[in-house]
């Protein structure tokens, strides 16, 4: 696999943002068209030494020893915006006690960012199939967040969706609200994971706040007729490693 980098402008920001584009190693060489993968937290998928954790999801790794070589994989870095980027709407009022500022609220301006700057250029500069059959988007925590809110908010444009770890406990009323509000392509595939140790605590409330906020999405979704949901409980904790895991069930599951 090859991996490269773009940076393009976004409105968030004064800075442009990087996107870490992983390309099959027969790219260069062949004439044939891909699907595109778009995930966020780009620093965390490809390289340990990006990694906020120090471990990576091995992206490429896994797509090689699945056979996978037809999937154009677009990681979007996150910024210290990232709070503000990856939720639509403020926090709620739980949250902003607990961190004593308001956060959230620049999701809409990131993805409509991401749906017409990240994708058309994404597009015409390498030989993808752009329609909706062939495009995938997902993430993990609040990456998750966003990308269930860009999937449903466009459901023309992302088919498959990888939801992990979802942390919609950031504003649960308004996310689920918003949903069910929404005309969803009923074709959509939802896959959805969570563990039972998201905070390494195992009686912690915030595993059950975890873990509910995944079953909420979850029958959110069958009430509006989506068919293809793969829900996954694990004993994994919040952690790269985990959505190393989950990734490759979401890839051997949707393909």
């Amino acid at each position: 696999m090859i991996l490269t980098k773009k940076t393009l402008p976004i409105p968030t920001s004064k800075d442009e943002r990087t996107l870490r584009i992983l390309l099959p190693d027969d790219y260069e060489i062949s004439q044939k068209t891909y699907r595109v993968m778009y995930l966020h937290d780009g620093q965390n998928l490809f390289e340990d030494a990006t990694s906020y954790s120090g471990h990576a999801w091995q992206i490429g790794e896994t797509l090689v020893k699945l056979g996978i070589s037809d999937m154009i994989v677009v990681g979007i870095d996150n910024s210290d915006l990232r709070l503000f980027e990856y939720s639509p709407w403020p926090c709620s009022p739980d949250v902003k006690r607990q961190v004593k500022i308001e956060i959230g609220g620049l999701g809409d301006v990131y993805a409509k960012w991401v749906i017409e700057q990240v994708k058309p250029f994404i597009d015409s500069h390498y030989r993808t199939y752009p329609d909706y059959d062939h495009t995938w988007i997902g993430g993990s925590s609040m990456g998750a967040y966003i990308s269930a809110y860009m999937a449903t908010t466009y459901p023309h444009v992302f088919k498959h969706v990888g939801i992990f770890s979802l942390a919609s406990w950031f504003n649960e009323p308004a996310f689920l609200s918003h949903i069910d509000n929404l005309k969803i392509e009923r074709d959509q595939t939802f896959f959805i994971s969570v563990g039972r140790k998201e905070s390494s605590l195992v009686d912690d409330l915030e595993n059950k706040h975890y873990i509910q906020n995944s079953k909420n999405l979850v029958q959110l979704l069958q009430q509006k007729g989506i068919q293809r949901i793969s829900y996954i409980e694990t004993d994994d904790t919040h952690h790269e490693l985990a959505w190393r895991k989950m990734f490759a069930e979401w890839i051997k599951w949707t393909t």
